[in-house]
């Protein structure tokens, strides 16, 4: 396989990636975006789970977010408004490559970006979708400067711990998504529980879906046991 940097090119900025090609015929190849969770520096373990993808045939994009890794920007100055830009803009750059088949176009998001994905799949034609351990944030937030310290991480924890939970966009957005979505919630996951799990499964419209857990797991995946369990998932998904 082939592993190639690249800078996708939005309005004055940029966003730092990586491609992940398979050794196959470059023609209308399947393919999947990554979308990362907040704040994300683990780009290596993205990376690797494109490999996996790839050894399966599947093109992989893997990119920072703006303020995030290698990409423009600084974290407090940036939206979920102005995220939701990027993630689209990564979405249309992977569309845009020639061997990718655009009728075949995935998305794998974790946490912040599994929010993000469901945002983005109310807008283009995604085919086929992977949520590990998706977040949710109050609507009230999404067109301010957000940063995850502090008080801001206490307020975000209440929110999705109370019954208004599952009232916001993303919630909202999975409902019309109709094509095959898998959900993977982590057991002992104290940043994105239970109940938001669950909500974007019975929410989304597909009737293709599954729910899925790691059983002793935490949010982050920090036991490499449990990291390849989600990557053997959302591959074999």
């Amino acid at each position: 396989m082939k592993t190639k940097p690249v800078a996708i090119a939005g309005n004055g900025y940029k966003l730092s990636g990586t491609l992940v090609i398979p050794d196959t015929t470059p023609n209308n190849l399947p393919a999947v975006v990554f979308y990362h969770g907040m704040v994300s520096k683990s780009k290596p373990r993205y990376v690797r789970r494109a490999k996996a993808l790839a050894k399966e045939g599947i093109v992989g994009l893997c990119f920072d977010f703006r303020g995030c890794g290698g990409s423009d920007g600084k974290l407090g100055e940036i939206s979920m408004a102005q995220w939701l830009d990027d993630a689209l803009l990564a979405y249309h750059y992977l569309t845009n490559q020639p061997f990718v088949d655009k009728e075949r176009l995935g998305i794998a998001g974790k946490s912040f970006g599994g929010y993000m994905a469901a945002l983005v799949s109310e807008k283009q034609k995604v085919t086929s979708m992977v949520l590990q351990a998706p977040a949710v944030y109050p609507d009230s937030w999404f067109d301010k400067p957000y940063t995850a310290t502090g008080d801001v991480a206490k307020q975000r924890l209440e929110y999705r711990k109370s019954s208004n939970a599952l009232n916001n966009k993303a919630i909202r957005a999975i409902k019309q998504y109709k094509n095959p979505l898998l959900v993977i919630g982590s057991e002992l996951d104290e940043i994105c529980p239970r109940q938001v799990v669950e909500g974007y499964f019975q929410s989304a419209a597909s009737t293709t879906k599954k729910v899925r857990w790691i059983k002793g797991a935490d949010h982050s995946l920090r036991d490499e046991k449990h990291n390849q369990e989600y990557t053997e998932m959302m591959v074999y998904w």
